[in-house]
Parts: structure tokens; C-alpha cells; sequence
């Protein structure tokens, strides 16, 4: 009986011996880790690190999230300022200064992309046309887009203008034609003119910019 309440009494004594060891154990333990907290504080607020700074905070991030991160839903979470702290290194050393492409524009560009743009829309009008035709749309309803289309479609770049001799211009007038020689439309017209109703059964060809009008060079087929 006496030896068993010797051996309880060791046991006791034992146990107030280490716990003061314990204590000081945890103690230092929760100082070093609000310690670590500040130095990488100190170090995520350095707006351009240098390598040693890096390598310092890479080092005490790790060792923080090893030894001072608490578990949470089975999961080992880290502290907000640890976290915002690992953010700020990685965001400055990601900054990549990059040069604004310069982009030159020219007319001939310019005019480029428009007479693209132009004949994209003419292709496009051209497969409607046709898909109405395959699915018997009549000659009347054909009949608008196909003026559309030879108004806008079948000489798309006008951007080259050449000076016509009077004398040239007169004759071809003369012989049914275009001032440029080119062959008037259905209605007597020639590019560049709008048929218009003058009224009382009087018609001409109205520049579409504005100008004078002019009878048709001929009746046409259409009229």
C-alpha cells in the first residue's frame, strides 16, 4: 500500500515539474509566431523588393503557414495578414512593362478597309438575291435588290477619277455614250445618276451628289 501511494506521489511531482516546461514551450511558441506575422508585415510592405527580401518572406511565409496556421474543417487555414502579404510580392514581380503597339494610318488604309467592308456587304447581297431566286421569289421582288446591287456592287472602288477631254466627252455623247464612254443603264442614265420623275411624263438623270439634270442619253429598254 505504500509503495502504490509512493509511486502516485512520483507520478505527481513529475507532472508539476514538466508543466512549467510546457507552458514556457507554448509560450514561445505563440511569441515566435506573432514575431513571424511582424517581420512578414514589415517585409510584404516593401514596395520593390530586392532577392534577399524575397527569399526572407518566401522562407517565413512557409515556416507561418507550417507552424502557425490553425485547422479549420480539417483544413489548415492562414492567417489574413499572412495571406495579403504572400499577394504583394507576387503582384510586383509579375509587372511586365510592355510597349503600346503604334499604329499608322493611311488613306490608302482607310480606303482599303471601306472597299473590303463594301464588297463583304455586296457578297452578302449577292447570296440573298440568290437564295430568294431558288425559292421562286417572283421578278418584282427581285427586281430592288438587283438595282441595289448593280448601284453599289458592280464597280465598288470609285476612288480613281480621270479628267475627260470636252471634245472626247461630247463625242461619245454623240454616239449614244457615256462622257467616259461607258454605256448608259436600262434607263438612259449613266453611273454616278439617279432616274427621276420630273413629272408630266418628263424624265432625267439627277446626279445622286446634287447638280443639274439632264435628259437620258437614250429611251433605254425600260422605257
Amino acid at each position: 500500500m505504500n509503495k502504490i501511494k509512493l509511486k502516485f506521489l512520483c507520478a505527481v511531482l513529475s507532472c508539476v515539474a514538466v508543466a512549467p516546461a510546457m507552458a514556457e514551450t507554448t509560450t514561445e511558441l505563440r511569441t515566435d509566431c506573432t514575431e513571424i506575422q511582424s517581420r512578414i508585415s514589415e517585409l510584404a510592405a516593401i514596395t520593390e523588393p530586392d532577392d534577399a527580401t524575397k527569399s526572407e518572406l518566401a522562407q517565413l511565409q512557409a515556416v507561418y503557414r507550417r507552424d502557425c496556421s490553425k485547422p479549420a474543417a480539417g483544413r489548415r487555414t492562414i492567417g489574413r495578414v499572412s495571406m495579403a502579404a504572400s499577394a504583394t510580392p507576387v503582384a510586383a514581380t509579375a509587372t511586365v512593362d510592355t510597349t503600346p503597339e503604334t499604329v499608322v494610318v493611311t488613306v490608302a488604309n482607310l480606303l482599303d478597309d471601306y472597299l473590303d467592308q463594301r464588297r463583304d456587304l455586296c457578297a452578302e447581297l449577292a447570296d440573298d438575291i440568290e437564295m430568294l431566286a431558288d425559292n421562286n421569289a417572283s421578278d418584282a421582288e427581285l427586281e430592288p435588290l438587283q438595282n441595289q446591287y448593280k448601284a453599289d456592287c458592280e464597280d465598288v472602288d470609285h476612288s480613281k477619277t480621270v479628267d475627260i477631254d470636252p471634245e472626247v466627252a461630247a463625242a461619245n455623247v454623240a454616239r449614244g455614250l457615256c462622257t467616259d464612254g461607258s454605256k448608259p443603264n436600262e434607263y438612259g442614265c449613266c453611273d454616278g445618276e439617279r432616274f427621276t420623275d420630273m413629272g408630266n411624263l418628263v424624265f432625267a438623270c439627277c446626279p445622286e451628289d446634287g447638280g443639274e439634270c439632264y435628259p437620258p442619253i437614250n429611251s433605254g429598254t425600260k422605257l
